[in-house]
């Protein structure tokens, strides 16, 4: 016998984590279970959150994840890749724009032992001159700071937006 607390939906928790298949970190994070709120949609099919790790010199480096799980680039749908591309573009242009940066890095690992988390992601960290990017350690950044980062992107992602709708 579950109790209110247990069920979703008249599901139990249990069937509601394999059912959203949150034994993905990532799909955990879309789903809103996990850091509820860092989340932004870029679009209907993708994502960006900040990354839990980040480098002094570079904060605002984000994670671009489609909304459903997607093990790598070869599961991406035909019908799924402008939309992919489109996220990308815009979720690059934003950090750019949100964090004052000069440039960006945008880096896609797949497979071991460059993968660690089996969801489609880019990361989008953004770049300063002499940001000390390849030798900076980086640290784990509490879920208070995630939502200010999430927050200050989200601005430029609905500029962004705007702007397009506007020409």
């Amino acid at each position: 016998m579950s109790t209110h607390r247990e069920e979703w939906c008249g599901t139990s928790l249990r069937e509601a984590i394999a059912i959203l298949n949150l034994s993905c970190v990532f799909c955990s994070v879309t789903a809103g279970v996990t850091d509820p709120g860092v989340c932004l949609a870029v679009n209907n099919e993708f994502v960006v959150f900040p990354a839990l790790h980040q480098r002094p010199n570079n904060r605002g480096h984000m994670l671009l994840v489609p909304a459903g799980h997607l093990g790598g680039i070869a599961d991406v749908p035909l019908e799924k890749a402008a939309p992919m591309l489109a996220a990308l573009q815009a979720t690059t242009q934003a950090v750019k724009a949100a964090f004052g940066a000069s440039g960006t890095t945008v880096r896609l690992n797949l497979g071991p032992p460059a993968q660690d988390i089996f969801h489609l992601h880019w990361h989008i960290i953004p770049r300063y001159v002499g940001d000390d990017f390849n030798s900076a350690k980086s640290s784990e950044v509490p879920l208070s700071e995630r939502l200010q980062l999430t927050a200050k992107l989200g601005q430029h992602l609905v500029r962004r937006a705007s702007a397009r709708l506007s020409k």
